[in-house]
């Protein structure tokens, strides 16, 4: 007999930005793909770490996304050619000196635009992202980041490469997952209609 639980996107992304992934989020991972059909009990569950982390210097950036946008269907393109996609990350300067992000670039866009605070200070966080991922992390900056200009369909289950520049850190490269959308899947026939298990 199971038990159900809710999860709540602003903790459970908290957990994830703050949290090294463990041994356990990445058997999660490992095991998501198995079965081929959608189960009632796991058709809402978010996966404990979705976007990607990268670091270089005393610069980490963690949780790196394309963010999906709300009431989207799930089987609709995310963002169109010749679009803007925004970016959702934390980045967190891990040192005792001061860093700044300089540029950002990807292949996705013709260009990456950046607003807001790009000035790092140590043990400070920036994030880019929603009103509720900032306010999962106290004290964090906002920083805007969008890949403008796309030069093709994002769409779910690929990565997108981005890169940030920083004055003292360097070069950071990051593939950029596209967001799990935030509605659940609709079944393609309804329940009773056969499709079962």
């Amino acid at each position: 007999m199971s038990r159900a639980s809710t999860t709540q996107r602003p903790s459970a992304r908290l957990v994830r930005v703050l949290g090294a992934v463990s041994a356990v989020a990445v058997a999660g991972a490992a095991l998501a793909g198995c079965g081929a059909g959608q189960q009632a009990q796991t058709a809402q569950q978010v996966a404990a770490v979705a976007g990607a982390s990268a670091s270089a210097g005393d610069i980490a950036v963690r949780n790196a996304e394309i963010a999906y946008p709300s009431g989207l269907s799930p089987e609709a393109a995310i963002y169109r050619a010749g679009g803007t996609a925004p970016v959702a990350l934390t980045i967190v300067n891990q040192g005792a000196r001061t860093d700044r992000l300089l540029s950002a670039s990807s292949p996705a866009g013709g260009t990456v635009t950046l607003t807001g605070e790009q000035t790092l200070a140590p043990a400070l966080a920036v994030v880019s992202g929603s009103q509720d991922d900032l306010a999962a992390l106290p004290g964090a900056k906002q920083l805007t980041i969008e890949i403008t200009g796309l030069r093709e369909d994002i769409l779910s289950g690929r990565t997108y490469p981005l890169v940030l520049n920083f004055q003292n850190a360097g070069r950071v490269e990051v593939g950029l997952p596209v967001a799990s959308p935030t509605v659940p899947r609709v079944d393609e026939a309804p329940a009773g209609e056969g499709g079962g298990h």
